[in-house]
């Protein structure tokens, strides 16, 4: 079995479909568990619970997760770039030597993360400022199990990494889909008390309502990262795991250094994000519970845009170790070819459809005019959001990752200042406005620095590569 997948030789278009199909596969049916999931909890009425609370505790919870992702990125980009640099240019032990410093890094990074989610809950949860004690009780009791799982957490995404940087997504898709699956089955047994089977039959449930929720998001993580140890033990592994023989300061330093600008982008993101929802949460909780199920709407738009992301960065990180400038060059011009499109489409849909989504979570009329109006608002960004994301892979690819990191800082920043002004005469929407603008504003700056930037690779006063 090889190796990698050689990304430097044949059709441009069909090499990047082959990485980039497994990636929006398993972000498929991450969308699919992340809906299915708000779709059981917003069903917990059939309890005599209240669906907004239960939803507005698990998004209120949700960015700690995403604030941790932060710490994922930082070792998980890093180790990827340099895998798939070091792959372009034959050098498998490298490889090797990347992945295991790659993992100690991470593991560090998920011991913590594990620490402050299952002891500092109430601190995190208090922040908010929500006043509602039954959603702090939820979110609380939601945090505290779902943290417990977070070395499995952290670890997964190290080894999606190293198959990123390998090219060899599909194996990312079917490992990562079983966990992925096995949450969407234990979802409903897990939080309600009674499961209607296909209106066939009936079973019964554990009734744990959102704290099942968080059981069966641990124990997903888990199941996947067996099967990675199972992987790793094999013939068929990408590397040997050899932490103590492999440790090398250096490496880990040129792991951290790619990997902070997209890691401390992704935490100031969420930090941004939880200034945004606190205000959000000041209208009451049916526009939090909105910003949560609708955050996960708009996923169909950046999966894609995701797959290409990673796709492109693998492309583009094995193309600059073998030293194909042109290659690189035409391959950002062919992805974008099939995502504007695929983002106009995207925009029309989102926009047009808008109540209709939002009808499979919620019965209720001014809940449902709530969500209207932020797809509509959002809808509009879509397309600039997903070239963002695609251009930010090829600076990946090249290891210069301060660059598309720099720009969303401050785009992501600018979205505070705006909320804040356009609130005072818009109320809620005006929070939304400034988020959609914030992402307008990114993609047109990050796609003119990129041509500006490509057109000097390879140049001798531009970047070249240099096996390190």
């Amino acid at each position: 079995m090889k190796r990698k997948f050689d990304l430097t030789q044949g059709n441009i278009i069909k090499a990047l479909l082959i990485v980039a199909l497994p990636t929006l596969g398993s972000s498929l049916i991450q969308m699919a568990y992340n809906l299915t999931d708000m779709f059981w909890v917003s069903r917990v009425d059939q309890m005599g619970m209240v669906a907004e609370e239960a939803v507005a505790a698990v998004g209120t919870v949700g960015f700690y997760p995403w604030f941790g992702f932060g710490f994922i990125l930082l070792a998980k980009i890093g180790t990827s770039v340099k895998v798939s640099q070091a792959a372009g240019s034959n050098d498998m032990s490298l490889v090797e030597k990347i992945g295991n410093n790659g993992l100690i890094l991470m593991g560090l990074f998920g011991l913590g993360y594990s620490l402050f989610g299952m002891f500092g809950a109430p601190l995190y949860v208090g922040w908010f400022n929500i006043d509602n004690a039954t959603v702090n009780e939820y979110a609380v009791n939601y945090m505290q199990i779902v943290t417990m799982f977070g070395l499995a957490f952290f670890s997964v995404n190290l080894f999606n990494g190293v198959y990123d940087g390998l090219g060899k997504t599909i194996n990312t898709l079917f490992v990562t889909s079983s966990g992925l699956i096995l949450n969407m089955i234990l979802d409903p047994i897990f939080i309600l008390d009674e499961v209607n089977v296909f209106n066939l039959f009936t079973i019964n449930g554990l009734g744990m309502g959102v704290e099942g929720a968080a059981w069966a998001t641990g124990i997903g993580q888990s199941s996947i990262l067996i099967i990675y140890a199972a992987i790793y033990a094999s013939k068929i592994r990408p590397f040997r795991i050899r932490l103590i023989s492999q440790f090398d300061w250096h490496t880990i330093k040129q792991i951290f250094s790619i990997g902070v600008y997209v890691g401390v982008q992704s935490m100031l993101f969420t930090t941004i994000s939880f200034f945004i929802a606190r205000m959000v949460a000041s209208y009451g909780t049916n526009p939090l519970a909105i910003q949560r199920i609708g955050s996960q709407i708009e996923s169909v738009a950046w999966m894609i845009a995701s797959g290409f992301q990673v796709a492109l960065a693998a492309f583009v990180g094995q193309n600059f170790g073998a030293r194909q400038y042109e290659r690189i060059k035409k391959g950002y011009r062919e992805s974008m070819k099939l995502l504007v499109p695929y983002g106009i489409v995207i925009n029309i849909l989102l926009f047009v459809f808008a109540e209709e989504l939002f009808r499979i979570f919620f019965d209720d009329p001014e809940t449902l005019a709530i969500g209207k109006v932020y797809l509509e608002i959002l809808s509009i960004s879509q397309l600039f959001m997903i070239v963002e994301l695609a251009t930010a892979g090829v600076f990946n690819g090249l290891g210069k990752t301060m660059y598309p990191s720099g720009v969303g800082i401050v785009g992501n920043f600018l979205r505070i200042p705006g909320a804040m002004a356009l609130s005072v005469s818009l109320g809620y929407a005006g929070i939304w406005w400034a988020v959609s603008g914030s992402s307008i504003l990114k993609g047109t700056v990050l796609v003119i620095w990129l041509i500006y930037y490509l057109r000097r690779l390879g140049e001798p006063d531009g970047l070249v590569f240099e096996k390190s």
